[in-house]
């Protein structure tokens, strides 16, 4: 009974201490996919053509809310709040 005992015991503690190291591992595993995701997308959007794009289509919105009625302090506001909202 000692004999088998004493291999059983070790196979038990080993998958525990492997069932808890997995537990563990998922938050690394996530993390790591978020921060390169994150350098993924900072680097797609600081790409010349596409930051280009973006600025004509502020000024475009910005044209647009004034030729609407705005003045051209609350069109830049506006703009500004739109431009702000995107970054987040």
């Amino acid at each position: 009974m000692k004999k088998i005992c004493i291999p059983v015991t070790l196979s038990l503690a080993f998958l525990i201490s492997s069932i808890s190291a997995q537990e563990t591992t998922p938050p690394n595993f996530m993390t790591e996919q978020l921060s390169e995701q994150l350098l993924n997308q900072t680097v797609a959007l600081s790409e010349p053509k596409l930051v280009k794009a973006q600025a004509v289509l502020l000024r475009k919105h910005y044209d647009a809310l004034v030729q609407s009625g705005f003045s051209k302090d609350e069109a830049l506001q506006l703009v500004i709040a739109m431009a702000s909202q995107h970054q987040q």
